[in-house]
């Protein structure tokens, strides 16, 4: 039975409460702050498009203004310059409004596309920095046993391969030709003996012959191991698992700000 360490649980929560506090400083502040910035930007867009609103306005009254001096000074033309020049006041009013239409509905338009972009990449940003930590935090919980029986889960995918692919099996063999190939594995945590060579046995019977290993130990990866063998590659870490979260993630944070 797998027993509790208390002590070493608490100083993983502390761990983890500083890994967040760093977080908190070093990237959700920032990105706050870009956000902010953003938003002060579309501010002052908008004080800028209200002013551009209220010159079109004083526009509109001038020409207004002068339009009516005009009706003044041709009260005494014959009824057909007045129907001109009504023709004409109306035809101008008709450009002006169309013009101030148009004026307003790029700015909305604009307006909408500043502001789907801006949440976007704030969700984009936001998912990636909450992948990354709960990759981290898996990684530095979890005991050394469930490294294990990931590496060994790994082992398993790669024998249930050569059983049910042999063709694909066969591809790799003669891809590899008479060369003896090395393995690039990318592991959460270091692999004692015992698994290496539990990896070496798995891989050198995929390949039909010995192979090397060149272990790359990136805690990134959460927890689990990364093979590579050729053109196959084999996952099942922790991190490439979140990632393939990634897509239904943010679709599902667009869905819900949509319905709102």
């Amino acid at each position: 039975m797998l027993e509790l360490d208390l002590g070493t649980i608490g100083w993983q929560i502390f761990n983890f409460l500083v890994l967040m506090a760093a977080l908190y400083f070093v990237l959700f502040r920032p990105v706050t702050a870009s956000i902010r910035r953003r938003a002060e930007e579309k501010q002052r867009e908008m004080q800028a498009l209200q002013e551009e609103r209220e010159r079109v306005e004083q526009l509109r009254r001038e020409l207004e203004a002068r339009l009516a001096a005009a009706e003044e000074e041709v009260a005494a033309i014959v009824q057909r310059a007045r129907e001109e020049a009504d023709a004409e006041r109306a035809a101008l009013l008709e450009e002006a409004r169309k013009e101030v239409e148009r004026i307003l509905a790029e700015a909305q338009t604009d307006a909408y596309r500043l502001k789907r972009q801006a949440i976007a990449e704030f969700h984009d940003e936001l998912v990636s920095a909450v992948l990354e930590v709960s990759a981290l935090v898996l990684g530095r919980v979890a005991p050394d046993e469930v490294q294990e029986a990931m590496v060994r889960e790994l082992c398993d995918r790669v024998w249930e391969l050569g059983q049910r692919d042999m063709r694909r099996v066969e591809l790799l063999r003669q891809s590899l030709g008479d060369r003896t190939p090395t393995v690039r594995v990318r592991s959460a945590r270091a692999l004692g003996p015992e698994l290496q060579g539990l990896l070496v046995r798995t891989l050198s019977a995929l390949a039909d012959r010995n192979v090397n290993l060149d272990v790359q130990v990136e805690p990134s990866l959460g927890l689990g191991l990364e093979v590579r063998l050729g053109d196959l590659v084999v996952d099942n870490t922790v991190a490439g698992q979140l990632e393939e979260l990634r897509e239904s993630v943010v679709a599902a944070l667009e869905e819900r700000i949509n319905h709102e």
